[in-house]
């Protein structure tokens, strides 16, 4: 396959599109730099972009795949821009799998996921998950401790907005990750203030983590979560896996009909799912945590 019938292959799926994802493993030294520049003409808003929109999902995956570090900047100011547009480029990647990809492209210089974190206009989730994405390559020993220490103290009067946001997650999902225990008063006022509210978490769930990162340094993340906190891997197998590419979903959004021809209901595949239960998704979270938001 061709170099533009795979960007084309991507742009236009319907589903997952396999085999335009083999035939760029193949190609991978031609296709990277190119899916890079897609990334960086869609930022500029240049015309031809527009038309690959549909790539930039599967853009996002490969270069974290490929551990692709001249995709860390242009990715950085792509999730540091406007929420719409975002959500637009890679959907539900924002909360699933983005931290993990910035992670896997990560080249040393922490400055691009500082922007994307203080981007106050930017989307809440993203930038929740890039203080996760920073505690990730800190325990890796990508980054100071001490200095990444610092910042996420600092953090707590320069993150804006000073207000609930799902940021304030992050921050305290990335200071339990490190197992920075100095920090749990700031937390603790983080949580009395209302940054960070009941129907996410409480400051018991916050202690809970914090004892586990400090009892287990080696792997601080809970039981069920390990994969929530490794790098990006084989596209075709993680993406397999999202309700968005089975069968039932594509047959559904195709408007599949019963034998009467009327369409079929939707019907909510969490619907059993209690809101303190472990997340369906697979992450080790709460429910009420994770895919409920």
């Amino acid at each position: 396959m061709e170099t533009q019938a795979i960007l084309h292959h991507l742009a236009h799926a319907e589903g997952l599109p396999v085999d335009a994802i083999l035939a760029a493993r193949v190609q991978r030294d031609l296709i990277a730099p190119m899916l890079v520049d897609l990334v960086e003409r869609h930022l500029a808003g240049d015309a031809d972009a527009l038309e690959l929109h549909g790539a930039l999902f599967f853009a996002f995956h490969l270069l974290g795949e490929w551990r692709e570090k001249s995709a860390y900047r242009p990715l950085a100011r792509l999730l540091a821009g406007p929420a719409e547009q975002l959500e637009r480029a890679i959907g539900d990647a924002i909360t699933q799998t983005s931290h993990r990809v910035m992670a896997a492209v990560f080249d040393g210089d922490p400055r691009p996921l500082y922007e994307a974190m203080e981007a106050e206009h930017a989307d809440e989730f993203a930038r929740s998950r890039m203080l996760e994405a920073l505690a990730m390559v800190t325990l890796d020993g990508g980054l100071d401790r001490g200095a990444v220490a610092t910042y996420l103290r600092d953090g707590f009067m320069t993150l804006k907005p000073h207000a609930p946001s799902f940021v304030w997650h992050g921050w305290q999902s990335a200071i339990a990750l490190l197992g920075l225990g100095d920090l749990r008063s700031l937390v603790k006022r983080a949580f009395e203030r209302g940054l960070i509210g009941p129907e996410v978490m409480d400051y018991e769930d916050f202690q809970r983590d914090l004892r586990h990162a400090l009892a287990h340094p080696e792997a601080p993340w809970l039981s069920g979560a390990a994969n929530e906190f490794t790098l990006f891997g084989d596209t075709i197998e993680e993406l397999s896996w999202w309700y968005a590419f089975s069968p039932e979903h594509l047959e559904r959004k195709a408007g599949r009909t019963d034998a009467s021809g009327l369409a079929e209901p939707a019907i909510n595949p969490f619907r059993d799912v209690g809101r303190n239960d472990p997340c369906p998704c697979g992450s080790g979270r709460k429910f009420k945590r994770c895919c409920l938001q």
